[in-house]
């Protein structure tokens, strides 16, 4: 037995010696001409071999290759579609024996590959065509079969031991797109390849895609199976860098338990990044799941939180805490966030519902939100500094144009840029407990909303605002330039005053009040959206007063000049009670305009027409006020002589500051009965003072000359 092994173990040495004497007799660079025939032949690319090919012998029979390029043709940026300056691979030459091909460590150095599309639209991936002509497939050997073939090619067990890519680039350029796409400075080894088996794995690399730059270092372990789809991977770790523009993603860290289809993998994140001026951290987990079937990929457990920080942040830091389970659908090209409740700054916001976006050109969002009643004002303060000026502090009525505080600011007709709308198919409801903002506060609002490439569609929203109720329907149309919009308002029950103190600190008004509004017009600017604004505005206020003016004193004033007598100072309050107030304004051409504003007053009736120039904030109306049959009212017995009596008030000057004059000539030329009254009472003045002479038609054609000037 011992003498057959060793004739065998000689037989073998003999066997092996003989191969390794005619591969160090015979030059493998005798074949270089050779190669670069059949490659040109097979594939139409010229292959140029600078270096040597070397045999490598025991353990291991392979070679090298040295100095190795395939040419572009001429034309192109770079003169080689690819090239490598080393290239190694070895086989074991013992397990042969054994029908095993164990293929030694691969490795690559330097490899580089350069792709490019030219504007004309010719790529280098397309080589002239092939010379060798297409050769039949031989026969087989007589006493062999196809099947006995196969038999003896699955009986070989192969497995690579490694591959090691060292310096490897790649360059992808599209001149029709202006593009250009690469790899930089590649380093991949992974262990041994053989199925079943785990095998480490790291990867190293710098991208560039135009302006952006990334990094990407990651590790991890391998493990092969026959059908490749089923292979797995484990402990992956993968640290990420990034840059475009101001942006720049410092480091971002992912970790995954395991990968394979249809396990669940642990996943944890931490990114840091950063602008010129904001800060961002985030960190989370979540567990992620692709299906067997490889259409579907599930987040389920999200839970993410994110901090933003630098000075253009509102109180200069907000944080983020979302929780959400997530499916994309690959096939419909579908992602369904579901369970969602995202958290800024604890609970200042807090939003759940469910949101799905179909991928396509345009992204098509869905979304129903719920959220609690948020602060914009605490989020997002402003700066209040400026004065507040209430009615009370104008009474001087002063129309000092040149005044800062009734001087109207110029208003700008730079339109907004709208054009992001245009990239946006988003539809949905929102439901808000209640929103403050700019210091109002809204009770509880449902909107529907639609935004489809540009056109707004808000198809009803409700709220609850001050003891009353708001309806409001609209629409944008943000395709034209400039803009068109429509909106229709029906305000019910509202109390006027505490809007007004919370809205403009003013306190002109109270009540409680319907509006209507019916508006449309073209141009989002301030100066457009007062000059070309058109359309109606009704309002209904009741139980309420206009506050700085106080028509019975006015009334008062009015009738001691009448008797020639001066008006007693009075510390009344400046404020008119009312129990309606009516009015409907016409808009237009940067002006409002009503014709019948009308206010019922205890004792009075007001009536007044003018208008407000909505460009320069001026006021220009007329006010007609009339004693009713009472003197029970404000004002009480002592207005009862003008009853029948139109008091006329002229209303002029800025909203910021309104005045209010009594106009004593149209007092008189406008009521008859005070006209005959004044003429009986000049008359009685002239005979107390002339006597007899008072008599004379002379006299008394110089007294109607003295009351005509009051016409």
């Amino acid at each position: 037995m011992k003498k057959i092994a060793l004739t065998l173990a000689v037989l073998v040495v003999v066997v092996m010696g003989g191969i390794a004497a005619l591969l160090a007799t015979i030059n493998p660079n005798q074949f270089k001409p050779l190669l670069v025939e059949q490659v040109k032949k097979q594939t139409g690319y010229d292959m140029v071999i600078g270096g040597d090919i070397a045999w490598q012998f025991w353990p291991s029979l392979g070679f090298s290759i040295e100095d190795v390029a395939i040419k572009n043709r001429p034309g192109f940026d770079e003169p080689d579609l690819m090239r490598l300056s080393q290239a190694r691979l070895s086989v074991d030459v013992l397990p042969l024996m054994s029908q095993t091909l164990q293929i030694g460590e691969i490795t690559l150095q330097d490899p580089h590959v350069f792709i490019q599309t030219l504007s004309n639209g010719e790529s280098n991936l397309i080589a002239a065509s092939p010379t060798a002509e297409p050769q039949a497939e031989p026969a087989p050997q007589s006493g062999t079969s196809a099947d006995s073939t196969s038999t003896e090619a699955k009986a070989w067990n192969v497995s690579l031991q490694g591959l090691s890519v060292a310096n490897a680039s790649v360059v992808v350029k599209d001149d029709q797109a202006g593009t250009m796409t690469a790899l930089r400075d590649v380093d991949l080894e992974v262990g041994n390849l053989a199925t079943d088996v785990w095998t480490p794995l790291s990867v190293s690399l710098r991208g560039e895609q135009n302006d952006a730059r990334v990094e990407l270092e990651g590790q991890g372990e391998l493990k092969l199976a026959s059908d490749l789809i089923q292979s797995q991977m484990r402990k992956l770790a993968l640290t990420l860098s990034a840059e475009q523009g101001a942006l720049t993603l410092e480091q971002a860290n992912l970790t995954l338990d395991r990968l394979a289809l249809g396990e669940a993998a642990q996943l944890g994140f931490n990114i840091n990044a950063q602008t010129a001026d904001i800060d961002v951290e985030s960190s989370g987990q979540a567990q992620v799941t692709i299906a067997t079937t490889q259409d579907k990929i599930t987040v389920q457990g999200l839970d993410m939180l994110t901090t933003v920080s630098g000075e253009p942040i509102p109180n200069q830091s907000l944080s983020q805490a979302l929780a959400a389970d997530i499916v994309f659908d690959i096939n419909q090209q579908t992602l369904t966030v579901s369970e969602l409740i995202s958290r800024l700054n604890d609970d200042d916001v807090v939003v759940d519902g469910k949101v799905a976006v179909k991928l396509t050109e345009i992204p098509q969002v869905r979304f129903a939100l719920n959220t609690n009643h948020i602060d914009l004002d605490t989020l997002i303060p402003t700066d209040n500094a400026a004065p507040n000026q209430s009615a009370n502090d104008s009474e001087s009525g002063s129309n000092d144009k040149s005044s800062p505080s009734t001087q109207a600011a110029p208003l700008s007709k730079e339109e907004p840029d709208l054009s992001v709308l245009k990239t946006l198919d988003i539809a949905g409801s929102l439901a808000m407990k209640g929103l403050t903002v700019s210091n109002v506060t809204l009770g509880q609002i449902r909107a529907t909303v639609a935004i489809d490439r540009g056109k707004v569609d808000v198809s009803e929203l409700t709220t609850q605002a001050y003891e009353g109720s708001v309806v409001v329907q609209g629409m944008l149309d943000a395709t034209q330039t400039p803009a068109r919009y429509q909106v229709s308002k029906k305000a019910r029950g509202i109390q006027v005053l505490p809007l007004l103190e919370d809205a403009a600190q003013v306190d002109l008004l109270e009540g409680k009040g319907n509006v209507d509004i019916n508006v449309q017009g073209k141009g989002l600017s301030p100066y457009a959206l007062r000059q070309a604004i058109q359309g109606s505005v009704a309002i209904f206020f009741e139980d309420g007063a206009i506050n700085g003016i106080n028509l019975a004193q006015m009334l008062r004033e009015a009738k001691a000049t009448l008797k020639g007598e001066s008006a007693a100072a009075a510390n009344e309050v400046r404020k008119t009670d009312f129990s309606a107030l009516t009015a409907s304004f016409t808009l237009g051409n940067g002006m409002a305009r009503t014709t019948d504003l009308l206010l019922e007053a205890p004792a009075l009736r007001v009536r007044s027409d003018g208008q407000t120039d909505l460009l320069q904030e001026t006021l220009d109306f007329n006010v007609y006020t009339s004693v009713v049959e009472t003197s029970k009212g404000q004002g009480g017995k002592d207005i009862d002589e003008l009853r029948d009596v139109t008091i006329p008030v002229t209303v002029a000057g800025t909203w910021q500051s309104p005045s209010y004059k009594l106009d004593i000539k149209q007092l008189l030329s406008s009521n008859n009965a005070l006209e005959e009254k004044a003429r009986k009472e000049a008359q009685r003045g002239l005979k107390k003072l002339l006597g007899d002479k008072a008599d004379d038609d002379k006299v008394k054609e110089t007294a109607d000359k003295l009351l005509n000037l009051f016409q």
